[in-house]
């Protein structure tokens, strides 16, 4: 029973220790995409399929200048490029722009852009705040 006990947290270290090395590898990778502008994220969760990371890059007009996805079911997925968003208007995308990726992939996609809907609306909330202090 003692050995289970042991085997069951040794299992949880490894997980905990596999966590925390993909989440460095994405921190890293995301600095490293940093240089390309703005960097929308959106996650698809798993459950029992692969989840998704979408890593999208806009420049100031958010026209999209890089993508990446981040699939799969373990911790050792890894990035690809996703070429086919490249050029287009992030916040015009559509599931139409994600023919072909696939379910996950594509609710990544979508939730990049619903993601940097809601920090332009943040942002120009808090720019009628800035200006409705300076009139009082």
């Amino acid at each position: 029973m003692g050995w289970m006990i042991l085997l069951a947290a040794g299992m949880w270290g490894l997980q905990l220790l596999l966590g925390l090395w993909q989440f460095g590898r994405f921190n890293k990778h995301m600095k490293e995409l940093r240089r390309y502008g703005r960097v929308a994220v959106g996650k698809a969760k798993g459950g029992f399929r692969a989840g998704a990371v979408a890593l999208i890059c806009i420049d100031e007009r958010a026209e999209i200048v890089h993508a990446e996805i981040m699939a799969g079911r373990t911790v050792f997925a890894g990035f690809r490029e996703l070429s086919v968003l490249k050029g287009k208007f992030l916040p015009l995308i559509s599931e139409d722009d994600c023919e072909g990726l696939g379910k996950q992939v594509t609710a990544a996609v979508l939730n990049a852009r619903q993601d940097y809907e809601n920090y332009r609306e943040l942002c120009a909330e808090r720019h009628e705040g800035d200006a409705a202090a300076i009139s009082d």
